[in-house]
């Protein structure tokens, strides 16, 4: 259809009259914009494509948008009937202005058959229920397919479902690449008397018993983006009056782009994901939220940022409102779904927020499980939310989590909350860690609990305030332990992480946590998906103890020597001389192109004088012969005129955290260079520790020395080091007459 010659309609309205009732039917459209537009469909096969040029155009190479501003108080596009098949495809659906109590602004579909969109934009849309689109099931199953390019952007609804409202007999699905839902609101305002009313899902409602899949990576920040509403600012889950069973899938179909839930906001509660199962005297009710390979981030709420359940089925046992992340034995994989890399940008909950709508901080949680609810979280990095705490259970709540790393958060309260005595928690294979805690408790938990296999690391807090209930606690370390029974459960130890001032919980191969427990079949991944019950082989362990307690596994012995290369910085190497030492992006021996180097320089050294640079503190993994080695070069010169460059080494047979604690017990310098080019040993320094002068404070220092050589007046000390490693070999000859270091 178009004005052109070639064109057999005008309107879009009359080409779709003048389709045969049956058959498969394809509209083009060749004109760049129509307004006024309230287009009916009823009961067809028809494909109707925007963007061309011409009618006589074979290709479309541009969109065409269809606005309802102008016309009456109507859907831009209404479809109707039973059996069909229509696909809207490069064409936008504007401004469409229903009624505030009318249904679908954009797209207003009722009855049964498939509907796919495909580079559609539905934006700017208003109406009661379903601003963007509404899909309601008449008389049998409905499906709405949400294909590649699709944007749901800036549609508004008076009462529910900013951008997409589903209800009934609905299956939705939203794979393809750079579809998004952005910027939609739900009100929930009843425009008669200014008082809130409804106001769910403002990115998209379902309601029970519709079903979506969302596998899509979106576009720019993400897949649900920037919605808001009262209740699931992103998704909102309603079971509605009678019995029914509502189910949301989200999970990655793009191994390198995570599926994402962002910056959404509720007004009261839910600010990523609402479920409500909550409906009057009927059971069996289930709204279930399954996420796989997700983020959550930058989500607020008053109360549940992340996700709230909502239940209260007071007459049964039934857990009605229910959310699974990286649960495969609670939700169905779908065959687009794949796994993220091992990295921490995926399967993360971060920077989510409790704030009210004035942008004020509540006592809120970022999880909130409400009466009856069921709560499983697995694989998980949270952290750097703000609120009162990470996760609050109330009575009768159900929460099992395990392989989280839960670090950086700053809450009101304590960390992870369960009030009432009625439900069951347990925490197994996590670090909680790094957390600002604003109460004397790092978990408050009455109830049923179980914990195992964790590192709990709160310094000055108690680990646990508990009631009678039963009490499980094993292969526990914790800063404190007396709250959580103390030994043989738990104990204090350091757990060495590798950097937690940067957020790197990973453990250093001399962790106690390392090979901790036997193999254990449950929960086979740590939490950025890397294989357990791996051995680290020179660690001393009991015969049989292979896997490491906490979020993460260590598979590697390597590296000893942590930031070793300086790659951007010195990260790691406190300074023994204030001021000597800086990183210089100039000069490079180890590591990637522009890694940078360690300079040390001072200037007005007397000749011979030694000036000390970094240092590192290494914990020995275990008993054997370390080899010590890096790169060094001094500054230019003549061959008299060049400084020294070495590596302090001090070895401690138990020299506590610092590695600083009482003599050395063995001691010397490693020989670098004293050339104006950088030069690497052919041999390391050999350092041995025998089986039995090892304990698990044995201990490393490693120092940066220049000593100062030259006829120079004043004199410069100047030299640069890079690509220090700390190695074990694997031949132990050495200790056939008892310890020595070599």
């Amino acid at each position: 259809m178009g004005s052109d010659a070639g064109c057999t309609h005008q309107t879009l309205d009359a080409a779709i009259a003048a389709l045969p009732a049956s058959g498969q039917h394809e509209v083009r459209i060749a004109i760049p914009s129509l307004s006024a537009q309230a287009v009916h469909i009823t009961s067809r096969d028809v494909t109707i494509r925007g963007g061309y040029s011409s009618c006589s155009a074979s290709e479309s190479i541009g969109f065409t948008t269809l606005s309802g501003q102008g016309g009456g108080q109507d859907s831009v596009i209404t479809i109707r009937g039973s059996g069909n098949d229509v696909i809207l495809e490069r064409v936008n659906l504007i401004r469409g202005d229903e009624v505030n109590d009318g249904y679908g602004g954009g797209l207003d579909f009722k009855g049964t058959g498939l509907i796919t969109l495909r580079d559609m934009g539905i934006s700017q849309n208003f109406a009661g229920y379903g601003g963007g689109i509404s899909f309601i099931s008449d008389g049998g199953l409905a499906d709405l397919r949400i294909e590649s390019g699709t944007v749901i952007q800036l549609n508004t609804a008076q009462y529910s479902g900013g951008g997409i409202r589903l209800e009934g007999n609905v299956y939705m699905t939203m794979f393809g690449a750079g579809s998004t839902i952005l910027g939609n609101e739900a009100r929930g305002l009843n425009p008669n008397t200014n008082q809130p009313q409804y106001g769910y899902g403002g990115g998209i409602q379902v309601l029970a018993p519709a079903i979506a899949d969302i596998g899509s990576p979106g576009i720019g920040n993400g897949t649900i983006v920037a919605n808001t509403a009262r209740y699931g600012g992103g998704i909102a889950l309603n079971v509605g009056d009678s019995d029914g069973y509502v189910q949301v899938n989200v999970f990655s179909t793009d191994r390198a782009q995570p599926t994402r839930l962002y910056g959404n906001r509720a007004t009261n509660t839910g600010g990523a994901v609402y479920a409500d199962a909550r409906a009057d005297f009927a059971t069996g009710n289930e709204a279930r939220f399954c996420a796989f390979d997700t983020r959550f981030d930058g989500n607020i709420a008053q109360e549940g940022s992340v996700i709230y359940l909502d239940t209260d089925n007071f007459l049964t046992d039934y857990f009605g409102a229910r959310a699974h992340l990286n649960n495969d034995n609670l939700c169905d994989s779908h065959p687009l779904r794949v796994r993220c890399g091992p990295n921490d940008q995926c399967n993360t909950i971060e920077g989510n927020r409790a704030e009210d709508a004035n942008g004020q901080a509540t006592s809120g949680a970022a999880i909130t499980v409400q009466n009856d609810a069921f709560l499983t979280l697995g694989q998980l990095i949270i952290r750097n939310n703000n609120g009162g705490h990470v996760i609050h259970g109330f009575d009768d709540a159900y929460t099992f989590m395990n392989s989280l790393l839960v670090v950086g958060n700053s809450t009101t309260s304590d960390l992870v909350r369960i009030q009432d005595d009625g439900g069951s928690t347990d925490l197994s294979d996590s670090t909680l860690a790094g957390n600002s805690i604003g109460s004397g408790n790092v978990l408050s938990i009455n109830g049923y609990l179980d914990i195992s296999r964790s590192i709990i690391w709160q310094p000055g807090l108690t680990t646990l305030a508990h009631n009678s209930e039963p009490l499980l606690v094993e292969n526990i370390i914790a800063s404190e332990s007396d709250s959580l029974g103390g030994l043989p459960g738990a104990r204090v130890a350091f757990p060495r992480f590798v950097d937690p001032d940067h957020g790197d919980f990973q453990l250093r191969a001399a962790s106690p946590a390392i090979d901790y427990v036997d193999p254990v079949n449950q929960n086979p991944w740590d939490v950025i998906g890397v294989p357990r019950n791996h051995r680290l082989g020179v660690v001393p362990r009991e015969v049989g103890l292979v896997r490491d307690i906490g979020a993460y596994e260590r598979t590697s012995l390597l590296p000893l020597v942590l930031n070793g290369d300086f790659d951007a910085d010195s990260n790691l190497w406190p300074a023994t001389t204030a001021g000597v030492s800086s990183w210089d992006s100039t000069q490079n021996a180890s590591g990637p192109s522009g890694s940078g180097s360690i300079k040390v320089t001072q200037a007005g050294t007397p000749n011979q004088q030694r000036v000390y640079g970094l240092n590192q503190c290494i914990h020995l993994p275990g008993p054997g012969i370390y080899a010590l080695n890096g790169w060094g070069r001094a500054g230019s010169g003549g061959v008299g005129n060049r400084d020294y460059l070495y590596l302090n080494w001090e070895l401690r047979h138990d020299g506590g955290e610092g590695c600083s604690s009482g003599p050395a017990d063995a001691s010397g310098d490693h020989f670098l260079s004293n050339s104006s080019n950088w030069q690497h040993p052919v041999n390391p320094k050999l350092i041995a520790i025998s089986d039995a002068d090892w304990t698990s404070n044995s201990s490393l220092s490693i120092t940066q020395v220049v000593t100062e050589f030259g006829i120079t007046n004043p004199p410069t000390t100047i030299g640069w080091f890079d690509g220090i490693t700390l190695e074990l070999e694997v031949d132990d000859t050495i200790f056939k007459d008892g310890f020595e270091a070599l």
